[in-house]
């Protein structure tokens, strides 16, 4: 079945259909990998939808796509010249941030685009000609351009927009997780009998007694955290969080008997003398949850707290070593209260008059011992 203004291919055989249907809400990549569009759409936007139904998880071949025109047309010569315009108008709008990248671009190209009557201007050009054609799309443009930079100054006061906000937050990224699943194997002595692909798969043998924790029979299993890997090799045990394995493995982390909440460790690269983390979230104001963050706060002993310290993103990745340290507990309660506000003061920063402060939940916390 075939929808959208496009071709889909189902094997070799096409099929087409006039309107924009498919462009969303409907999932291809199972029965179909060529792609031709014979209608483009103006906002570029649009387009990366329409590919998307096809080219997504699950898909098994390589996807083609081909886009039809009609060359040396006076239509050709009117949409060159259209483009040339929308380039110049998006390239000025763009630049404005320090942040420019192509993803800007198409995006402020597709609010142009819609607010454009594209196919007034074109059906009006066999008519008025081309300089008339020309000072139309001007007009259109200059239109639609002060119309975008309204939307865009709009939503920017309305979230409080900000291209820095998220710098400095701790990114926790495919490593990382392939660092926690390998340091979980070897605490409970599961064994990765051989890795393969360039490590992004690991044949594993469970020991009896986690056979007996999961309930399972089974004791040998091929693994990766790696999503297109698992969609290409059927009875490859993908570990995301709704993997059984991976939940085990997370439940024992935080265990009290692990150790996993509240340790001390040795650290090398970790200048403070403890570490806490925790979730803050946000809300509006009918109470929905709009945003989460895991944060990380470094203390050094005197109490000052650096938030998400980017050497505590690459020490997720590392083995860690138990340590011993003395505890002081009035020293503990000054710094939990400076880490407290430290973490007021992200929440603050974030909030305003759409986005209210829910709570902030903490996760963990360590002592650093010092070598």
């Amino acid at each position: 079945m075939a929808k959208a203004g496009y071709f889909t291919g189902i094997s070799h055989s096409f099929t087409k259909s006039p309107t924009e249907a498919g462009g969303e809400g409907i999932n291809l990549q199972r029965k179909c990998h060529i792609m031709v569009n014979y209608d483009l759409p103006w906002n570029p936007m649009r387009l990366v939808q329409r590919i998307g139904r096809l080219y997504r998880y699950g898909q098994q071949k390589r996807v083609v796509v081909f886009n039809v025109h009609s060359p040396d047309t006076a239509d050709e010569q009117i949409i060159d010249l259209m483009y040339t315009r929308i380039d110049q108008v998006v390239n000025d709008m763009a630049g404005v941030s320090s942040e420019f990248n192509e993803q800007m671009q198409d995006d402020i190209l597709g609010e142009i685009a819609d607010l454009m009557d594209v196919s007034k201007i074109l059906a009006e050009a066999t008519v008025a000609g081309i300089h008339r054609t020309q000072e139309r799309i001007d007009e259109a443009l200059a239109r639609a351009k002060a119309a975008t930079a309204k939307q865009r100054e709009l939503f920017e006061h309305a979230a409080s927009f900000d291209p820095d906000e998220t710098r400095h937050e701790l990114r926790i990224s495919q490593e990382h997780g392939a660092a926690f699943v390998q340091g979980m194997f070897q605490q409970l002595d599961i064994e990765v009998v051989d890795t393969t692909h360039n490590e992004l798969l690991w044949h594993i043998r469970l020991p009896e007694p986690v056979q007996q924790e999961l309930g399972v029979t089974r004791s040998r299993y091929e693994v990766t955290l790696d999503r297109i890997l698992a969609i290409n090799r059927p009875g490859t045990h993908m570990l995301d969080l709704d993997s059984f394995l991976m939940q085990y493995l997370i439940r024992k982390a935080k265990s009290y008997d692990f150790m996993g909440l509240s340790a001390v460790i040795q650290s090398d690269n970790l200048d403070g003398a403890a570490i806490l983390t925790s979730l803050l979230r946000w809300q509006n104001d009918q109470g929905q949850r709009m945003r989460q963050e895991y944060t990380a706060y470094e203390i050094a002993a005197d109490g000052q707290v650096t938030v998400n310290p980017q050497a505590f993103s690459e020490w997720l990745k590392q083995p860690a070593q138990t340590g011993d340290v003395t505890i002081d507990r009035e020293q503990n309660r000054s710094w939990f209260e400076a880490t407290e506000g430290a973490a007021d003061r992200r929440l603050a920063e974030v909030s305003n008059q759409h986005l209210h402060p829910e709570n902030n939940q903490w996760v963990s916390g360590a002592w650093l011992e010092q070598e």
